[in-house]
């Protein structure tokens, strides 16, 4: 027994239609990606302004632990002078002196120890916005 197969119906269209997209279709899909991804690059670019922000002060940090240990060391009071090339060089508390990861901010060093709470470097970077400058608030050196 044969079984006939009529792919067409009584007007004689095909009972299957075109699958497929529409140029319209394909066109938004494009554009939403491209939005996509746009929005994925400004967030890198503020994600990597909070990361230098970040690093420039534990880099201070880091330079503030230094200071402290070597006024111990030294028994130096508040006040007392502590160069910078007392704390950075080759065979010092720091092998090498930090630099901001921003690329344009510059580290100024007091020359001096601090007291608590007072840091012994900054940061002059001020950036575009108003979160992306790293000089140092009282807040951030509430312990230091």
């Amino acid at each position: 027994m044969k079984i006939k197969f009529n792919s067409s119906n009584r007007l004689g269209k095909s009972n299957f239609t075109n699958a497929g997209m529409t140029l319209i279709e394909i066109s938004l899909v494009i554009a939403l990606i491209l939005g996509l991804i746009a929005v994925v690059f400004i967030g890198l670019g503020s994600y990597r302004q909070g990361a230098d922000k970040a690093k420039c002060k534990m880099q201070l940090a880091a330079v503030q632990k230094a200071v402290r240990s070597a006024a111990n060391m030294q028994n130096l009071n508040v006040g007392s002078t502590l160069a910078s090339t007392d704390v950075f060089g080759a065979g010092l508390l720091m092998e090498t002196e930090p630099a901001c990861p921003s690329g344009t901010g510059v580290y100024t060093w007091a020359g001096t120890v601090p007291a608590i709470g007072t840091p012994y470097g900054n940061c002059d970077f001020a950036g575009s916005g108003a979160t992306s400058t790293h000089v140092l608030a009282a807040s951030d050196t509430t312990d230091w």
